[in-house]
């Protein structure tokens, strides 16, 4: 469910088949936003109509509930014990090449390399493993 604009919200409508034959329509987001129609044709060709009663079934919904966001605090440990990580366990790597020479040549070789505006391109032959 995502907000469309200001205005609106912008759910997502299913149609399904009973085992009765008939046709339930129901709102994904809101299940319990759900009429019976007769049949699928039925809720088809009159799908404004269906429309409304759903609208209305959850406008209805709406009117009585409320939705809050709540932090939950999480523990300390993971399940099996160890302790849990704060950070990316990437973040040791950031800045590891800053003061490398031979990093910031390979980097302004790579660069001149995505810079080059040519009609060529590599042979694949070069990508395969040999053995």
């Amino acid at each position: 469910m995502n907000q469309h604009s200001s205005n609106t919200l912008r759910v997502t409508l299913r149609l399904e088949a009973q085992a009765s034959g008939r046709v339930a329509a129901s709102v994904v987001e809101f299940p319990d936003c759900r009429v019976e129609l007769a049949t699928r044709e039925a809720a088809v060709a009159s799908l404004h109509v269906v429309f409304a009663k759903v609208q209305a079934a959850f406008l209805e919904q709406l009117a009585r509930s409320e939705t809050i966001s709540w932090d939950v605090p999480l523990p300390n440990e993971n399940l099996n014990g160890s302790q849990r990580r704060t950070e990316s366990p990437w973040i040791k790597y950031a800045g590891m090449f800053k003061d490398d020479p031979d990093f910031a040549e390979i980097a302004a070789a790579i660069r001149a390399e995505r810079e080059v505006e040519d009609d060529t391109e590599v042979d694949p032959a070069v990508y395969l493993l040999e053995g």
